[in-house]
């Protein structure tokens, strides 16, 4: 009995540790959190394989001080990327629309990984044997054989 008291404490303290570690700060997120969240979704003009908060080129801390002065005059973080946007076109966000054309971003990878599944179905639905199929005589004397060793 003691052996599941201990589990049952051990999950218990487990799921305190998840709810309080999944707990947000309350109250609204400062002037470098906001600034650091905006430049994480919007890409470096000269890396392209980075954000602008991770690229330390030149044209990303123009963009983290342009983020951080219009943070700092009031912008809410969706005029803050639409300036962006108007500025770079919609090539600077990290993320695509998820409307008219960037659904399709979104949907080819997922459509890819259900024909890939639905054709690995196929292929495996056809190598199985049948319950009506022939094996041969030379098949069952080597199963017969490997069962003996």
């Amino acid at each position: 009995m003691s052996r599941r008291l201990s589990w049952a404490v051990l999950g218990l303290v487990l799921v305190g540790a998840l709810a309080v570690g999944s707990g947000g700060r309350s109250g609204p997120p400062t002037e470098d959190q906001r600034v650091q969240r905006i430049s994480s979704v919007v890409r470096c003009p000269t890396c392209r394989g980075l954000s602008a908060a991770q690229s330390d080129a030149p044209p990303a801390e123009a963009i983290r001080e342009e983020v951080r002065r219009r943070v700092q005059a009031g912008e809410t973080d969706a005029e803050v990327k639409g300036y962006l946007v108007s500025r770079y076109g919609e090539d600077i966000l990290l993320q695509p629309k998820t409307d008219g054309v960037g659904i399709v971003v979104w949907a080819l990878p997922l459509i890819g990984v259900t024909v890939a599944v639905g054709g690995l179905v196929l292929v495996l639905r056809k190598r199985r044997t049948r319950p009506g199929a022939k094996v041969s005589d030379a098949d069952k004397a080597l199963v017969e054989e490997a069962l003996r060793s």
